[in-house]
């Protein structure tokens, strides 16, 4: 997942149009891109997360998003910290869709209607 947040920060484009949803006339665009930002929360984190006391890294997370007035995690990244932003990413993705319900569901691919009465198939080494 890491690869892909990756691959999102790298191919983001400022000012391109954001989807307006159904009905939603005012069109949105993208804010400058977070890279810049994410590099700095980087370096301030390489040295306490580098720490192998596990509760000594967790309060340098917590002490980051405090920091960054983190309190909810976004429905999508949305610049504020790279640890937010990585986990919005995550767990409002297909992926993570899946993992919680223990199926292929795929939630954001297309699927044929072939077959869409029957369940989603479970995922690979789910129990």
């Amino acid at each position: 997942m890491a690869n892909r947040f990756e691959a999102w920060v790298r191919q983001y484009r400022p000012g391109a149009e954001m989807d307006h949803g159904y009905g939603v006339t005012r069109l949105r665009v993208k804010a400058s891109s977070p890279a810049p930002a994410y590099l700095a929360q980087l370096e301030l984190l390489h040295q306490p997360l580098a720490d192998l006391d596990p509760s000594a890294r967790r309060r340098a997370v917590e002490a980051a998003l405090e920091r960054a007035n983190v309190r909810d995690l976004p429905r999508f990244p949305d610049g504020r910290h790279i640890i937010s932003d990585l986990l919005s990413f995550y767990f409002h993705s297909s992926d993570a869709n899946d993992l919680c319900y223990r199926a292929a569901i795929r939630r954001d691919s297309c699927r044929e209607l072939e077959g869409s009465d029957n369940p989603p198939p479970p995922l690979n080494g789910a129990a």
